[in-house]
């Protein structure tokens, strides 16, 4: 092997080689600019770590699974939806899951995801090797010394991290990290990592990864999943990229553990979070709205919207809150409503839906 020169800086700001070895430095100028490579466009790069962060019961699991489907078969990610497709060479992943059984669960849902299983390696969590992996110990480095593969995937990460480390210590989890963003470089690998996020109320961005802001500054890239205000839609906020701008969120639907794209939003991480507490916050009020709505309409059976407006005003219903328990009783076929006359003589009715629509 060549013996590295070492270099001093001169005068005029160049550097000339020396002979002591052990004070060496790299000279910048040997350094080769290499595009980011991607594992999937603009959302996960390839030899850094990603993390995918969201409470539990959003769909993290079935988003790995998804995108080991895609990884293994080179076939485009949900994730870039109706986009240029992007077809890539199918690889190797391994995967390291403390969540669910591979018999009962995950080898089902990498199928109905369409997974090439052939190129899927796992431990599972009966082996009794699964206690000793942990992100810096032996054993992961010799599995990924011998099994070489592409992508590795850890479910959550709270279980790979060894048992003398405080998630909370600064730094500590940086250190922790240190030897895969090491296998990135030296064997090509890139890196999943699932965590949790905390529930606390009112955060978004850095402090919604729970136990540890270092997991975000460790990864390459972050993206946040959550639930929409829509109970069927759910969205994958891209909240940091080190490689490039933020992409689009992602909008999907799990219809039987498959994410299925629904189209792009310019909302973020915080907005969704925003808008949750604002509806938690009206929730009580259109519930109220709904349940006087209601109740005053098997009273009356049928009345004139404006009379009910006015009585629920007189019973401290707000406005806000009557016209979206109007629209959600409407919404779900618990009323109806309809005009008689015309012009300046026309009038809105209102009924339960069961009571039946009176002869105009």
């Amino acid at each position: 092997m060549e013996e590295k020169k070492a270099l001093a800086i001169t005068q005029n700001g160049e550097l000339i080689p020396i002979k002591s070895s052990n004070l060496s430095v790299e000279s910048a100028s040997e350094v080769v600019i290499k595009d980011p490579e991607w594992l999937i466009p603009g959302y996960i790069p390839k030899y850094g770590i990603t993390t995918i962060a969201g409470e539990g019961g959003v769909g993290k699991s079935s988003i790995w699974c998804s995108l080991v489907a895609s990884i293994t078969t080179g076939k485009q990610s949900f994730l870039l939806g109706n986009q240029i497709p992007f077809d890539s060479e199918p690889e190797n992943v391994i995967v390291f899951s403390a969540e669910d059984s591979w018999s009962y669960v995950l080898r089902k849902r990498l199928d109905v995801n369409g997974a090439n299983v052939k190129r899927v390696g796992y431990i599972s969590p009966e082996d009794e090797r699964f206690v000793d992996l942990n992100f810096n110990g032996d054993l992961l480095k010799k599995i990924i010394e011998a099994n070489r593969p592409d992508v590795i995937v850890f479910d959550p990460l709270q279980a790979f991290v060894p048992a003398n480390i405080r998630m909370g210590d600064r730094n500590a989890m940086r250190k922790c990290f240190e030897p895969l963003i090491g296998y990135g470089e030296q064997y090509k690998l890139t890196t999943i990592i699932i965590a949790h996020a905390n529930k606390l109320s009112g955060v978004w961005g850095r402090k919604r990864i729970a136990d540890s802001s270092d997991i975000w500054d460790a990864s390459r890239s972050v993206l946040m999943v959550g639930e929409t205000t829509d109970e069927d839609v759910r969205y994958i906020s891209h909240e940091k990229s080190n490689w490039g701008h933020l992409e689009s969120t992602v909008l999907f639907e799990l219809n039987e553990c498959v994410p299925t794209f629904k189209g792009y939003s310019v909302k973020k991480d915080k907005d969704f979070i925003l808008a949750d507490a604002r509806e938690r916050n009206i929730r009580p009020a259109l519930e109220d709205a709904k349940e006087f709505i209601i109740n005053t309409l098997k009273e009356r059976k049928q009345m004139d919207v404006s009379e009910l407006d006015d009585l629920a005003k007189v019973n401290g219903i707000s406005q806000n809150a009557l016209k979206g328990a109007k629209a959600y009783l409407s919404k779900e076929n618990v009323t109806h409503t309809w005009s008689v006359g015309y012009r300046e003589n026309k009038k809105f009715s209102i009924s339960l839906k069961d009571s039946g629509k009176p002869n105009e």
